[in-house]
């Protein structure tokens, strides 16, 4: 009997364990890039836990023209408000050499989309995984 609980427990523990991987494991730079814009879109601290590497760095300037620089956690923790943001939002340009990459990704919201940001992320593929390395943006008005 106890050897069944056991192996009931081990497969449970795999299929948890399985997901977590799935959940950190992005194929492409875009990937890693989407669940950070699914993080800002829907105020999801877990999906920036998930984009960015534990030693991120977030870094820009607001709509005040100061500057703000975060931890990844502490960016999370800023982002994990569980509200629903209506921006638009798009990667506009991706480069990548080897391992290493670099995105652009525009937010536009407000009347006629004037108001925005810009980040550039950095971005690197360790263990077959991409992660965003650091973010630094700039507010815009358009």
């Amino acid at each position: 009997m106890l050897s069944r609980r056991f192996k009931v427990v081990m497969v449970v523990m795999s299929l948890l364990l399985s997901a977590n991987v799935l959940a950190h494991d992005f194929g492409s730079p875009q990937d890693a890039v989407n669940s950070y814009i699914t993080a800002v879109k829907t105020g999801s601290g877990e999906h920036i836990k998930m984009a960015f590497l534990e030693s991120a760095s977030i870094q820009y300037f607001n709509e005040e023209g100061s500057y703000k620089n975060y931890t990844r956690d502490a960016f999370a923790e800023l982002v994990d408000s569980g509200n629903e943001w209506d921006a638009t939002i798009e990667i506009t340009d991706v480069k990548v050499t080897g391992n290493a990459a670099n995105a652009t990704v525009e937010f536009m919201w407000g009347e006629e989309g004037k108001k925005g940001y810009v980040d550039y992320l950095n971005l690197i593929n360790h263990d077959g995984s991409w992660h965003i390395t650091d973010k630094v943006a700039q507010y815009v008005e358009r």
